[in-house]
Formats: C-alpha cells, structure tokens, sequence
C-alpha cells in the first residue's frame, strides 16, 4: 500500500495527519478520569471472585469498534471454556481509552460512509512502518498502565488481543518485561495490516498461509487458524430443510449479500447489481435500519429480492445460499469459509475491505468482481450451470485457536513451576 507521492498537497497532508495526532491525545488524556473510575469498580469486583490456581486463567481484551471484535472474543471464550480455562472479556479499548474509543466507535462508520477516500488514506499512511512505531508508542502513553495493572489484578495466565491498538500496547509491556505472561494477537481479517502486529508478541493467529507471509513485525510464532466463528457454522445444517424453512425453492439459485454489522459501503448499489440478474437475492443489512427500510421499500415489488435487518439466522441462511456476496471481509467471510460457502467480492469498501478482497483472492478462497458485467456473468452462469463457484476450503496446516492459546499457556504455566521449583532447591 502506497501512500499519495509529494507535490502541492503535502502541508495539509501532514496538517491533517497531525490534527489528528492531537484529537487523539486530546481523547484519550481527557478519559484519564474515568478510566480510573471503571478501574477502582473492576478492582472491587474482581475481589468477589476466585480463580484456583489448578484452572488456566485467561484474560480477552477487544473492542466495540465494528462488530467483529467482540465476536471472535466470544467465540475464544466459548471454546477455551470448553477446554476447562476460567475467561475474563474485557472491552479493553474503552477500558484504557474511553473517550478515544468512543471517537472511533463514532468516526469509523462516518468516514466509510462519507469521506471513505479519508479513512483509505488513514489505513495507507499507518501501514508504513514508521507510522506503526510511532503509534504503538504514542498509545502505550495512554494505554500501558493501565493494562499493566489490570494483569497485576486479574493474574491472567495468558492475555489476549482481538483488536490492534491493544495488540500495540500489550508489546510494549511485553517488550519492557512489564507483562511477564505471554501474550496472544488474534486477527481475523485475512489482509494483515502492519497496525495488526506487534514485535513482543508470543503468538499472532492469522486466519490463512498468505497473511501469515504479510505479518512483518512478528518475534513470536505465527500460526494459521482454523475459521473462528460460532459453533452454528461448524454444525451440519440440511440444505434442503433450511430451504424449506426459509420459504426457498429447491433449485433456485441464491445470492446472500451480508453487509456487515453496520451495513455500511456501497451495499444499493451492490443490490441493484445482483438484481439485474435472474438469481434469488437474500440482503442482511446488519444493523443498520435505515438500509434496510430503504432497500425493502426500493424492491417491495419483487419477488426475488428479500431485505432482512439484523438477524440470528445467518448459519441457515449460509447453508441455504449458492454464494456469498461481501464487500469487507472478516468475521462473515470466516463464517462461509467454515459453512463451505462460495464468496464473491463486489465493490468492496476502502482500506481493509480492498485489502482483505485482494488478499482472500491470493489465498484462493474468495473472487473479487471488478465490475458489474463481470457480476452478472458470474451469477448467470453459476445459476445456469454453465460455470462452478469453488468453495473455500480450509487449509490443512490450521489449528483451531484456543488450543493453540491453551498449549501456550499451559507451556508457560509448566515452566513457571519449573523455575519456582529450582528457586525453592537453592
């Protein structure tokens, strides 16, 4: 990723970079106060419990920036629950930084939905790797204490991160020997962003082979992991019963277009393409209510296109569908991976959602349509039968994740034991 080369444009874009430096700063200092006050309550509410010593503790930070950060935290817990460990989550974004994670929770959807060509320029400029140096040290300020004493009270035997500037701040204590237990980077986007990974880190999951080879900043392992999604996507689903549940016919061809959590890109647009063509059209537009009236006013007479908002459906949905339409990547693409389920990239949104469509495509586990009679094409020949749409597999290196978290802790756990028994010998 390349960022604009010089010429009469360069002051405002170094004003604009550091107006934003010092929003920042601004955010996070001014949430100083009340980090302080969420941090007293976690201390008195963590006194009320007991963790044994025989049962691995593991501490989850993630985010409310989207919606995936907290799902893959979930999913974690599910699954290292499962395996006997005791897990605290934590949104831990809002924990360090309050005000600053409000301002992104508040920034991020406006940006892609008005000023995308902005939020493309932010993703470009802090993939440089001296732009990434500079903001893990710039929120470690603000962030490091108070995750450092926040592990001092939990006693977590392992810390994990699902969201990139808490992966950032974890380094730093990492690397100062503040955190003596190891620290895990969960990133489920298929495209790795330099901001994604941090040196100091004991382990980065990464969801293929190919954003394994993207991850630059990594000493510790780096491990693919199989597709971290809910136990609903894992699970057999009938194809032809969840058709029928879903008033579907049998043969007709399918198209799900996920938007997200937010419902945000060019998702009209996305529709009105795959309108056009002679295939069933499913649309979730997440949580985004006004999309979704909009779009179940715009097509109320057809038949062929169906506007749902949010919806707990989506594993039987998946199981129904012929393919699946997305334009950013993450959580959802992990989802149909897992179910087996053709992905089409279609006009995707900037900064991740292009990098994630050109990666996924190198990794031979999405296609990325460049243009509306490209769509078309695909759609009706699949629908036809003229053309088969690969589904993703996969890869046969993958390890599920949580047992690549428990081996480590356990690991570390074996040789803190070891260490204390020598210190007690001599």
């Amino acid at each position: 990723m390349v960022v604009a080369g010089d010429g009469d444009g360069w002051a405002e874009r170094v004003l604009g970079e550091w107006l934003l430096i010092g929003a920042a700063g601004a955010l996070a200092a001014g949430g100083l106060t009340q980090r302080q006050r969420r941090f007293r309550r976690l201390q008195h509410l963590m006194r009320s419990f007991h963790f044994p010593t025989e049962r691995p503790h593991v501490l989850i930070l993630s985010a409310s920036i989207g919606w995936g950060h907290n799902a893959a935290a979930a999913v974690l817990r599910h699954d290292l629950e499962a395996l006997g460990c005791g897990v605290t989550v934590l949104d831990g974004f809002a924990f360090a930084t309050p005000l600053l994670s409000r301002y992104f929770a508040w920034s991020y959807p406006l940006q892609l939905r008005y000023a995308p060509w902005l939020y493309d320029w932010q993703f470009s400029l802090s993939h440089h790797v001296g732009w990434t140096r500079f903001s893990r040290s710039l929120y470690s300020i603000f962030a490091a204490d108070a995750f450092e004493r926040l592990c001092a009270e939990l006693r977590p035997d392992v810390v994990v991160s699902t969201y990139p500037l808490v992966t950032q701040a974890l380094s730093t204590l990492r690397e100062q020997q503040r955190l003596t237990v190891p620290t895990v980077a969960v990133i489920t986007d298929f495209g790795v962003h330099r901001l994604w990974t941090a040196p100091g880190i004991d382990l980065h999951l990464v969801p293929s082979s190919v954003s394994a080879a993207q991850v630059e900043d990594a000493t510790g392992a780096v491990l693919v992991m199989k597709p971290l999604v809910r136990p609903a996507f894992r699970e057999p689903i009938d194809r032809q019963k969840a058709r029928e549940r879903l008033s579907l016919q049998p043969d007709e061809f399918v198209t799900l277009i996920v938007a997200g959590a937010w419902g945000i890109g060019h998702v009209e647009a996305i529709v009105r393409d795959v309108a056009v063509c002679d295939v069933r059209a499913i649309v979730v537009c997440g949580k985004n209510e006004h999309l979704a009236r909009r779009l179940q006013r715009q097509y109320s007479g057809n038949p062929k296109v169906r506007v749902l908002g949010w919806t707990d459906a989506l594993p039987e949905l998946m199981a129904a569908a012929d393919c699946l339409v997305q334009n950013a990547g993450g959580l959802t693409c992990l989802e149909a991976i897992a179910r087996g389920l053709p992905i089409l990239f279609y006009r995707p949104i900037a900064g991740h959602g292009v990098f994630n469509a050109r990666t996924m495509e190198q990794a031979h586990v999405a296609r990325w349509i460049r243009d509306a009679g490209e769509l078309r094409q695909v759609l009706e020949g699949a629908a036809a039968g003229r053309m088969q749409l690969a589904p993703p597999c996969i890869e046969t290196n993958a390890v599920p994740a949580a047992e690549a978290i428990y081996s480590l802790l356990t690991g570390a756990r074996a040789a803190a034991r070891a260490t204390s028994l020598v210190m007690s010998r001599e």
